[in-house]
């Protein structure tokens, strides 16, 4: 057991590698019980090595506590992003570490001219959804079974004014 709680350790957020995979599984597994919500090697693989992707990790003491990873999509008049990923280990959460992962990606979006970012988060994570609101996101559509029957989600939107980057 980590027992991070409340009791913040120094967390270092740097670029994943391929070397990061087998951890960013294991918080994966230990974040989501449910299969439709887990990602899995192979996607993990394809976000590290994609170049429209950033793909974060957050240490501390020596291990992997959270990851996340954020895609540019491009429009023909313009770029959007999304918010693709986000767990930290449950024995690490109420650190922060997830806002400061979802910040990290945000901002990278933003720097890379992107004016819409959009998640979707399940609607029964209240404490995502808190963080999410916290963040600057809104409501945008209800998504029935999207994680699956009887497994409901939302997506959200956050709009990002053009030449605006969260460091501004």
């Amino acid at each position: 057991m980590l027992k991070y709680r409340h009791n913040i350790a120094p967390i270092h957020l740097r670029s994943a590698t391929v070397q990061d995979i087998a951890a960013i599984l294991e918080l994966e597994t230990a974040g989501f019980s449910r299969i439709e919500e887990r990602f899995n090697q192979r996607q993990v693989q394809h976000l590290i090595a994609n170049p429209r992707a950033t793909v974060i990790v957050a240490e501390g003491k020596g291990r992997v506590l959270g990851w996340a990873a954020g895609l540019v999509r491009r429009h023909s008049k313009s770029n959007s992003g999304r918010l693709y990923a986000v767990a930290v280990h449950p024995d690490a959460q109420g650190n922060y570490i997830g806002q400061r992962l979802v910040s990290h990606i945000l901002n990278a979006l933003a720097v890379r001219g992107v004016q819409r970012i959009f998640l979707e988060v399940n609607a029964k994570n209240q404490g995502a959804i808190n963080l999410y609101y916290k963040l600057g996101f809104i409501d945008q559509e209800y998504l029935a079974d999207y994680y699956g029957h009887g497994h409901h989600g939302i997506r959200m939107v956050r709009f990002i004014s053009p030449n605006h980057s969260e460091s501004d």
